[in-house]
């Protein structure tokens, strides 16, 4: 533990009956302050606020066994995930991250939205879709690709996952299971989707008159037929829920983790149009629609 963790993590003991929090946040940005929101407005507990990057405030937060802490973004994570006698508790943090450290005192909300509820989002936006593939990483996606797996044989999906270990190896990949392939499923796995691959993945989908089937809202603005995007407050309101079953004595030596139970439909109606496909009335209805 560092010098720093170890200052943070000294403190004089609270009472038994206490419920208090403290949040430390990566960093100001919108999306961080929605799931604060989301988490102030569901908690039940006392809240104290830190930003990681703010050394003097690190140092001078003192903890006791009975405070809980959580951690909201990824860099937030990393400072506080080696302390051992406090509950932490994160949301907004990579997967890849989160997954590395299945320390038992630690729980959270994923940030990758549960394969079966993408499957199925993916069957509503394009019911003739049979054939779903999908690239990804092991060293950042393997739990969530094993999990769409089974999620897809229960579908009745037919689902084709190709390993990619460097974005020079996509083209290949993409070649291996082009055949037949309905829908491109885009994941949050930062060697298939950079800067670098993100426009060759778009013109393959045009070129091929392939779909794509994303997790960002920003990709279907780009060109992808839709995406199912977490919902940062909601996040926030589980992360909440979390804390509130923990402080009433749940999840004690096993962490809770789970996926987010909100997720945003959106759809690039132009794009969708293009590949021929005709998205039911019913579905844009209650979608955000790009026209």
């Amino acid at each position: 533990m560092t010098a720093a963790l170890a200052v943070f993590a000294a403190g004089s003991p609270g009472s038994a009956n206490a419920c208090s929090v403290i949040i430390v946040k990566s960093a100001d940005l919108k999306p961080y302050r929605d799931a604060m929101r989301g988490f102030e407005d569901a908690s039940q507990c006392d809240v104290r606020e830190v930003l990681s990057g703010d050394a003097d405030q690190m140092k001078n937060m003192h903890l006791s066994s009975n405070d809980i802490v959580v951690a909201i973004g990824t860099t937030a994570f990393k400072k506080v995930k080696a302390l051992k006698n406090q509950a932490i508790v994160y949301v907004m943090v990579i997967s890849s991250e989160a997954d590395r450290d299945q320390s038992p005192n630690i729980s959270g909300v994923s940030m990758d939205i549960a394969s079966a509820t993408v499957l199925k989002s993916i069957k509503e936006v394009i019911p003739s879709a049979k054939k779903v593939g999908l690239l990804y990483d092991p060293r950042y996606t393997l739990p969530y690709v094993n999990e769409a797996i089974q999620a897809a044989r229960l579908a009745g999906i037919d689902l084709t996952a190709e390993k990619v270990q460097d974005p020079s190896g996509i083209m290949a990949a993409l070649n291996e299971m082009h055949d037949g392939m309905d829908v491109l499923w885009m994941l949050p796995d930062p060697t298939v989707v950079s800067e670098e691959t993100v426009d060759y993945l778009l013109r393959y989908s045009i070129h091929h008159n392939i779909p794509i089937f994303t997790f960002s809202k920003k990709y279907v603005e780009m060109g992808a037929v839709a995406s199912l995007d977490m919902d940062p407050y909601d996040m926030g309101a589980q992360a909440a829920d979390i804390v509130n079953r923990i402080a009433k004595g749940e999840g004690n030596g096993d962490g809770i983790r789970v996926h987010p139970r909100a997720a945003r439909l959106s759809i690039n109606v132009k794009a969708a149009e293009k590949m021929g496909l005709k998205i039911r009335d019913a579905v844009l209805k209650k979608v955000g629609k790009i026209e």
